[in-house]
């Protein structure tokens, strides 16, 4: 039998790279610096919670493979971007990155090229100079993004289902908008983190 366990996460500044800037910009201006801060907040208190209920699973690290949204690969390309990142603060992969830490295996997740195409989506919309530009932007990204989701939880799915072995554990780390579970084998046993 093989396990996963999905978190579903919440993405934070830190997570976002070159576009993290532009991002916080654009929300701080959507819904002003205090809300931004509260949500913050939030974030951080979530990604405590998170790192309380993994540690309380009692996991033997050996045994664990490590599935993070948005990972391109794994190895020791995969996990200098993990030290990158947690050491700019993301909550997130600072779990990821104690998790390798202690043992388990960092596995490449996602297509490049869909990561790639997705983030010209995104890009174009935090670049767009004009309204008319920006509302552009969004109606192409809008018409590409559901098939995006359904092509990267796909992809998901088999990095999963390709790495996993019987007798081991995949936590997998993604985004609330994507549905892997259903794309599973039957011999993965799925639990969710709450």
């Amino acid at each position: 039998m093989r396990n996963l366990i999905i978190i579903p996460i919440v993405h934070s500044s830190p997570d976002m790279g070159s576009i993290k800037d532009d991002l916080e910009r654009e929300s701080i201006a959507k819904i002003g610096k205090n809300r931004w801060d509260e949500n913050k907040k939030r974030i951080e208190t979530f990604w405590n919670e998170v790192e309380k209920e993994i540690d309380l699973l009692d996991l033997n690290y050996m045994e664990i493979r490590v599935y993070q949204d948005g990972m391109p690969c794994g190895g020791e390309m995969g996990e200098r971007i993990v030290r990158e990142v947690a050491d700019k603060g993301s909550r997130n992969y600072q779990i990821v990155r104690k998790l390798i830490e202690n043992g388990a295996i960092l596995e490449a997740t996602e297509n490049p090229k869909l990561l790639i195409k997705e983030y010209e989506g995104i890009k174009r919309i935090v670049d767009a100079k004009t309204e008319n530009e920006r509302t552009e932007a969004i109606l192409r990204y809008d018409r590409i993004k559901d098939w995006l989701i359904e092509e990267r939880d796909t992809f998901i799915a088999n990095a999963i289902d390709s790495t996993l072995k019987d007798g081991e554990t995949g936590i997998l780390f993604v985004g609330a908008a994507h549905d892997v579970a259903p794309k599973l084998p039957h011999d993965v046993e799925v639990r969710e983190l709450d």
